[in-house]
């Protein structure tokens, strides 16, 4: 897919209430399949990165809800300092809130920050929701097509 060092989420681990944790180390967490991302010092490009949300498969139902946001921080640990640069959305239709209706889907976010560390922070409302296989990943080149 994409160079490992801009993997925010890998998609080994099923997304749901029960495993939504935000990664708060550069290691990949095993339980998670999540990771923080070292953009170095200064942050992003003037130009900004594009967080990309891939949701493979369909939710376990349709009310099914997921808030993901991207987040910045110069500490790895994303101690008391935490910037939200955005949230994922469809169509802003939900503002913030990706239904499970809404996947199979991609979903797109430029940003920009001087901050060093970037992270995903998602989370699933209440069990059973689920959606399955989710990855996310930074590039400097995604666009999407306006209809």
């Amino acid at each position: 897919m994409f160079d490992a060092d801009l993997i925010l989420l890998d998609g080994s681990v099923d997304l749901n209430a029960a495993n939504d944790a935000a990664p708060t180390s550069v290691t990949r967490d095993a339980a998670t399949g999540g990771a923080v991302i070292d953009i170095g010092a200064g942050g992003t490009p003037v130009s900004g990165l594009v967080a990309v949300l891939i949701g493979v498969d369909s939710a376990n139902g349709s009310t099914d809800t997921l808030t993901a946001f991207i987040e910045s921080s110069d500490n790895v640990a994303f101690g008391s300092v935490v910037h939200e640069l955005g949230k994922f959305d469809k169509l802003a239709a939900n503002k913030g809130i990706i239904l499970g209706a809404e996947v199979p889907g991609v979903f797109m976010l430029r940003f920009s920050t001087t901050d060093r560390y970037i992270r995903l922070n998602a989370t699933v409302g209440t069990s059973p929701d689920d959606f399955g296989t989710v990855y996310c990943f930074l590039t400097p080149y995604a666009f999407g097509n306006v209809l």
